[in-house]
């Protein structure tokens, strides 16, 4: 899909999320190739008000649909006016239209989570270690894809640390447990790969065929062959497992801030939806109800 792109921008700019996420990048290019095909510009030329009036055409498609166009348009944008290609202007009038919110449904229950785990193991040496990383962190796939072995810490204390870069180049440091970590040093060790920290080392923190990262494709199929192994009908992918972290951690007792911090989150609003929901049945007002136990006929 990005070799479709005839615009040597719009081909840049793809090129540049495909160092984060395969995924984005394919679809991306597929909203942006619609986008400078209807608008029929050549992209020195777009204004603020084309993209408007572009998505304005696309009131046939779902609010998500919509949506996911208007952040391929508007990060675009962001692109071209950071490289100088088209004036700064505000980006106001491509709001993002209000999308239901599904997170709250797409995770795994502590019981779910463990069978995924033991089919995992079952499955493979390799399936064990992405579940149990993906599980055990809330990383992004993307995020999985692209972390180094030099990228792993100890703190003054002892305590391990997973330097992240996230969305947007924003750097985080997510809390490895330690039985996580002999798990890594030991597919490391089966692919005879050194299992000293060290700050140079490039190689990749989970490590496929000839030690080469794994593609976030290939993580997916990793996790949805366990899930399949597991005998879980849910339709399990690494983002699954990521939902599965913030809901099963706020069930725990996670404050809202320590998931932004873990997770990444832009906004505290988002990681509290899950501190919300996990406390959500077991806080309600349907508790306080005096109204008698009602009886069987």
């Amino acid at each position: 899909m990005v070799m479709e792109l005839k615009d040597p921008t719009a081909r840049a700019f793809v090129e540049s999320l495909r160092l984060r996420s395969e995924h984005t990048a394919r679809s991306y290019a597929q909203a942006l190739g619609r986008f400078l095909e209807e608008t029929g510009k050549p992209v020195s030329r777009i204004t603020v008000g084309d993209a408007a009036n572009y998505l304005g055409s696309l009131s046939g498609l779902s609010a998500a649909s919509r949506a996911h166009h208007i952040s391929a348009v508007r990060s675009f944008l962001k692109y071209c006016q950071g490289q100088g290609i088209i004036p700064r202007t505000p980006l106001d009038a491509l709001k993002r239209p209000r999308v239901a919110l599904t997170s709250m449904t797409r995770y795994l229950v502590q019981d779910e989570a463990e069978r995924l785990l033991q089919a995992a193991h079952g499955v493979s040496p390799q399936c064990y270690a992405a579940c149990a990383t993906l599980l055990l962190t809330g990383l992004r796939v993307s995020e999985l894809a692209s972390a180094q072995w030099r990228h792993l810490f100890r703190d003054p204390g002892g305590r391990l640390g997973l330097l992240i870069v996230g969305k947007g180049g924003k750097e985080r440091v997510v809390k490895v447990r330690d039985d996580l970590f002999a798990l890594l040093c030991e597919e490391r060790k089966r692919k005879r790969m050194p299992t000293k920290l060290d700050g140079r080392d490039r190689t990749p923190i989970l490590a496929g065929r000839g030690k080469k990262p794994y593609t976030t494709r290939g993580l997916h199929k990793l996790v949805a062959t366990a899930a399949e192994a597991a005998g879980i009908d849910k339709p399990v992918s690494p983002h699954w497992l990521r939902h599965s972290f913030a809901t099963l951690a706020a069930v725990g007792g996670a404050p809202a801030y320590q998931l932004q911090a873990d997770l990444g989150h832009a906004r505290l609003e988002t990681s509290q939806r899950y501190v919300h929901w996990a406390k959500g049945l077991a806080e309600s007002a349907v508790d306080a109800l005096p109204i008698t136990t009602l009886r069987s006929r």
